[in-house]
C-alpha cells in the first residue's frame, strides 16, 4: 500500500513542477536577436561565435533560455551580417521553418538536445553591458559559440535536412 501512495504522489509532484500556480505550462517564448561578432573572436572550423540578444523578465533570462534562443535563430531564421557581407553570414539551417517538423524540434528543445552543440563563450548573461533595461522587460545578451557542422550532421541523420551529398545523387 505504501509503494502505491508513493508512486501516486510521485507522479503529482511530476505534474505539479511543470504546472504553475495559473494551472498552465510556464513557457519562455522564442524572442531574440542574433548579432555577428567582430571582435577579433575566432572560432575553430565549423564553428560559429555571434551573440544572442533575448528579451523578457529578467528572471526567465537564464544562460539555457539565451542558448535555446541561439540554436532557434541558426535553424530558422540564419545569422546575416550586413556589415562583413555574406562572409559573416549563416543561412537558416530549416529553412522550411519549425512548422515542417514541429514534433521534432518540440521534443529537441523539451529534452534539451540542443545544448550539445552550444556553448557560451562569455562568462554568462548577467555580465556588465549584457543586461539592459527597457520599459517593462529586458534585452540580456549571451556570446556564444554553435558547433554548425555537428548540428547539419545531426539534421541529415534525423533526415530534417538533406546533405550536400544527395544533391550530387543520380
Amino acid at each position: 500500500m505504501n509503494r502505491i501512495f508513493v508512486l501516486i504522489f510521485s507522479a503529482l509532484l511530476s505534474l505539479g513542477v511543470s504546472i504553475n500556480a495559473n494551472g498552465k505550462e510556464r513557457v519562455v517564448p522564442f524572442n531574440y536577436e542574433l548579432s555577428v561578432v567582430q571582435e577579433g573572436n575566432s572560432a575553430t572550423s565549423g564553428h560559429k561565435i555571434f551573440k544572442v540578444w533575448s528579451f523578457g523578465k529578467k528572471s526567465d533570462l537564464t544562460d539555457e533560455i539565451c542558448m535555446r534562443n541561439a540554436i532557434h535563430g541558426i535553424l530558422f531564421r540564419g545569422l546575416t551580417s550586413e556589415d562583413m557581407g555574406t562572409q559573416g553570414s549563416v543561412s537558416a539551417l530549416v529553412p522550411d521553418g519549425y512548422e515542417s517538423h514541429h514534433d521534432y524540434f518540440d521534443a529537441f528543445f523539451a529534452s534539451g538536445d540542443y545544448l550539445q552543440f552550444i556553448q557560451p563563450v562569455s562568462k554568462g548573461a548577467q555580465q556588465a553591458g549584457d543586461v539592459v533595461k527597457m520599459k517593462k522587460d529586458y534585452k540580456v545578451g549571451l556570446l556564444v559559440q554553435v558547433n554548425l557542422s555537428a548540428l547539419r550532421k545531426r539534421l541529415e541523420k534525423d533526415g530534417i535536412t538533406k546533405g550536400v551529398r544527395s544533391l550530387f545523387k543520380f
